[in-house]
């Protein structure tokens, strides 16, 4: 680079930048990544593109339980007593859990049966849902 220093107003001084070794620089460089870096092998990409190795995981939904006068429904199953409620719940999967859920006219001592039903039957995720 050249810098000049000019005390006069009207003159200005030009930088003058050679990129010549910025350039091998910079195709050195390139050289350096491409020789350095992994490739990966056909029967890697083949097993991926398979889907070799990959786990898929299930989403499961909780148990749904409609709680009416006397009565709780769980999916297409209607129970009139608390214990054939935790019968059907025991049968179910525990991680996802069970959603309690109020219809018109459900009593408040129905809605506690329903709830320590799912507990009595191992759930541990149990949830009130409520409605306005």
């Amino acid at each position: 680079m050249n810098f000049g220093s000019s005390h006069a107003r009207g003159n200005r001084t030009r930088a003058v930048v050679r990129i010549a070794g910025l350039v091998d620089l910079v195709f050195l460089l390139l050289a350096f990544f491409l020789v350095t870096t992994a490739l990966l092998d056909p029967e890697s990409s083949i097993a991926a593109s398979l889907g070799a190795g990959v786990s898929s995981t299930v989403v499961v939904p909780p148990a749904q339980i409609e709680v009416g006068a006397g009565r709780w429904t769980l999916g297409s199953q209607t129970v009139q007593t608390s214990r054939e409620l935790q019968e059907l719940l025991e049968a179910l999967p525990r991680g996802p859990g069970v959603v309690v859920q109020a219809s018109p006219g459900a009593r408040a001592s129905d809605l506690v049966q329903a709830i320590q039903a799912a507990r009595s039957a191992g759930m541990t995720a149990v949830r009130l849902q409520t409605t306005p």
